[in-house]
Order: structure tokens, then C-alpha cells, then sequence
């Protein structure tokens, strides 16, 4: 059961640090740490938001949609939409407050949208931190900066996309806590209790993936967490639970356009439009 915390101080759960006394200041920058399991209420604010998840996964839920969020990734919020955040494995957020009117700026997002943060941008919010130590004409310079790399974030089709049901959920978190498992789907609805037709139908109305390429996607986020934690390729395999490391390897260019050894030597996540669905490692010859 998520337990909800005060990542924001409570006075502010409805409003971003400063918005009221200081509407002027173009971005606001907070930094926390939550636990896994630890999540942040339902609220909203008069700013746009751009939370960035650092180690760990993510789940986030902004209107009608929901994500679970990569490593070095995170969601573009609009002013005034309401929206929750839960920790699937320990993570570190940096939160942008943006102001309504700077929110507005060409290039920048005007709907909820995944994008792949930068070391240039996790370096501004480390420095505009809200402890007031920066002269205001230095916080104004970098607000600017990090506006203009906001509009150039790549917008990438790397998001696991999340659910709403508490059956679909547990389905999810089941599978995320044992994501080498080679439970079908017959096994994983009945231990989120219900029936097999019923999840995959629910997989499908919420995900827009069938129940083993939402599988797959899993894997794939995974993969690209523990290797950027500097894990192996063989080590991830047996994690996953392919039968070899030529199997995930493969299962991993399908996935992602480029192997394993590619991600490691440029850091990178895979380009926008490069990420594929498919098959399941444990279903007939490995993926």
C-alpha cells in the first residue's frame, strides 16, 4: 500500500514554493528522496512542473494518464492539472516550479509528456535549489538556461505506461518486484485477483499493450536502470530471466535499436521512435 508523504511541506501540497509571494521568479527548484512505496498525495499547483526521476523507477499519474518513469527521465505538467507520484524502487526527483506565463515559451510542452532529462539541467536545479543562497541575478540567468534546455529535451516513447485499476495495478507491481518470473498470465491475474480475460483486457484499455509486450516494455526499462548502474549484460540476463546473455542481448536491440554495449558507451537511452515492442523471453525461443 503506497504510503503518502510530505515531499512538498505540507502548506504547500496545493501550491509550489513561492508561487503566492514571488510569482515574478520564472522557476522554482526543489530536490527530495522517497522511498519504495513512498508516494506524494494527489494535488495540483498554479505552476507547470517538470519532475526528473534519478535511481530509480517512477510512477506518476497526471490527469486521465499514468506512467512509471525510467532513470534520467521524467513528466512535463501543465499548470492547474492534478497529479500523484509513487516510488517503484527508491528514487531521487528533482522538481522545475515553472511560471505560467514562462510556461508558455515556444519549444515547451502545452500537455502531460515524457522527456529525457540532461546533465546541463540537473546541474541548474542543483544550483537553484529554493535556499536563497544564489544572488537573484545569477537564479534569473540560469532560469533562462534551463528553460531553453526544457524545449530541447528529446521527447521519447520511453515510458512504461502505468494503470489506474487496483487489479491492473498489483498486476504491475507483481511483475516489477519479480521481473524474471516466468508466470503467465493465467498465474499473475490470480494473484492480483481476477481472471485472465479480465486482465488482459484491462492491460489493453489502460496500456495499450497487450499483457507480454507491456512485459517486455518492463524488462526493457529495467535493463537500462541496471545497466546504467553498471551491471553486466550477463548479469541483467539472468535478473530477467532469459536462458542466456545472447537472448537478452537480442531482446535488447529489438527493444531499444542498439545493444547493450552501445547504452554503456554513450550513456544514452535509446533515440526518440526507436523503442519497438516485443516478444516475452519466457514464450517459445527467447527474444
Amino acid at each position: 500500500m503506497t504510503k503518502d508523504v510530505a515531499f512538498l511541506p505540507e502548506a504547500q501540497a496545493h501550491q509550489a514554493p513561492g508561487d503566492a509571494a514571488d510569482p515574478a521568479r520564472p522557476i522554482l527548484v526543489t530536490t527530495g528522496r522517497l522511498a519504495p512505496g513512498e508516494g506524494v498525495a494527489p494535488h495540483s499547483h498554479a505552476r507547470a512542473q517538470l519532475v526528473l526521476c534519478y535511481a530509480g523507477l517512477m510512477r506518476l499519474q497526471a490527469g486521465p494518464d499514468a506512467w512509471i518513469v525510467p532513470p534520467r527521465h521524467g513528466v512535463w505538467i501543465p499548470p492547474g492539472l492534478p497529479h500523484r507520484l509513487q516510488a517503484a524502487t527508491g528514487i531521487e526527483v528533482h522538481n522545475f516550479f515553472i511560471a505560467p506565463r514562462f510556461a508558455l515559451r515556444p519549444g515547451l510542452p502545452r500537455g502531460p509528456v515524457v522527456l529525457r532529462g540532461s546533465p546541463l539541467l540537473r546541474g541548474i536545479a542543483r544550483r537553484l535549489e529554493t535556499d536563497g543562497s544564489l544572488p537573484a541575478a545569477e537564479a534569473r540567468r540560469l532560469a533562462w538556461t534551463a528553460l531553453d534546455e526544457m524545449a530541447r529535451l528529446d521527447r521519447p516513447d520511453l515510458r512504461l505506461p502505468g494503470g489506474r485499476d487496483p487489479r491492473l495495478v498489483r498486476a504491475m507491481e507483481q511483475m516489477l518486484r519479480a521481473p524474471g518470473a516466468a508466470a503467465g498470465l493465467e498465474q499473475v491475474a490470480a494473484a492480483a485477483g481476477c481472471g485472465a480475460r479480465t486482465l488482459a483486457r484491462l492491460f489493453l484499455a489502460e496500456t495499450g499493450l497487450a499483457f507480454r509486450d507491456w512485459r517486455a516494455r518492463m524488462r526493457f526499462v529495467l535493463a537500462l536502470e541496471w545497466l546504467e548502474q553498471g551491471e553486466t549484460s550477463s548479469a541483467v540476463a539472468a535478473r530477467l530471466g532469459y536462458s542466456t546473455p545472447s537472448a537478452f542481448i537480442a531482446a535488447f536491440r529489438r527493444q531499444g535499436g542498439a545493444p547493450p554495449s552501445a547504452f554503456r558507451r554513450r550513456g544514452l537511452a535509446p533515440a526518440p521512435g526507436a523503442v519497438h515492442l516485443g516478444q516475452d523471453p519466457h514464450a517459445g525461443e527467447a527474444p
